[in-house]
């Protein structure tokens, strides 16, 4: 039952896969720039009169305003969302915000919430984009294996982990193993499922699903999502509204 769950969950992580329910588009590579701090040609023999004032906050943490994955939270109204928290709705597709979330990780450059009109947010998510990615995909399990290691300090251990090759070719000859993910018949991720984990999973979250995808051959994607107990009542929500218009 797990891993029925997993492969389903799995599929439908990344912004990417989620177009197979809800119509939500891939996300693109982003990089992140990193500021470098140049030394005067000669530094001062004595010090200042006044120490340095404190370095500030980010932006993003001083508005942190929820406890939950990157500072969201189940339920968030898309109002809320888009007025207060800067997200944007995509035009591509519908039930999408994209935006940078109150608390941001450094593992990660895009995110997103997927919702619905009077359910809110039920389940937010972030990836990145690895490039440079040799045919056994080491760069790309080992990008998602950091990061459940990192989740593995707050939920505890995994429900499951997945490096699963539905063909025998992938296991056989591991050089074509990015082959394999592209096309479907491998699969690599880490699930934390509610009631099925060391520890009990907080701020509402049902499931944690840690990812791994082929844009191609040589480049690829790993992400996390956190869908919320409220997912059911989304589905429900998208159902109807899609009935109504057909």
């Amino acid at each position: 039952m797990q891993n029925k769950l997993f492969s389903c969950q799995l599929c439908i992580s990344s912004i990417a896969a989620c177009c197979l329910l809800t119509g939500c588009p891939a996300t693109e590579q982003a990089t992140a720039s990193q500021a470098t701090a140049l030394l005067p040609a000669s530094a001062p023999t004595h010090p200042p009169a006044s120490p340095p004032a404190a370095a500030s906050l980010p932006l993003a943490a001083s508005i942190a305003k929820y406890t939950g994955p990157f500072g969201l939270a189940m339920a968030i109204s898309e109002t809320e969302l888009a007025s207060s928290l800067g997200f944007v709705k995509s035009d591509k597709a519908r039930h999408l915000f994209q935006g940078q979330p109150p608390a941001p990780a450094d593992d990660f450059s895009d995110y997103y919430a997927i919702t619905a009109p009077i359910s809110g947010i039920c389940k937010v998510g972030a990836s990145r984009t690895i490039t440079a990615v040799s045919g056994t995909g080491e760069q790309i399990k080992a990008a998602a294996d950091r990061i459940a290691l990192a989740l593995e300090q707050q939920y505890g251990k995994p429900s499951l982990k997945k490096d699963k090759a539905n063909t025998d070719i992938y296991t056989r000859r591991p050089q074509f193993w990015m082959v394999g993910l592209k096309e479907g018949s491998v699969s690599y991720g880490y699930l934390w499922a509610s009631g099925k984990t060391e520890r009990e999973l907080p701020d509402n979250i049902l499931n944690i699903i840690v990812f791994a995808q082929a844009k191609a051959i040589n480049r690829g994607e790993v992400g996390v999502s956190y869908e919320f107990a409220n997912y059911a009542d989304c589905q429900k929500e998208w159902r109807k509204d899609k009935g109504s218009k057909s």
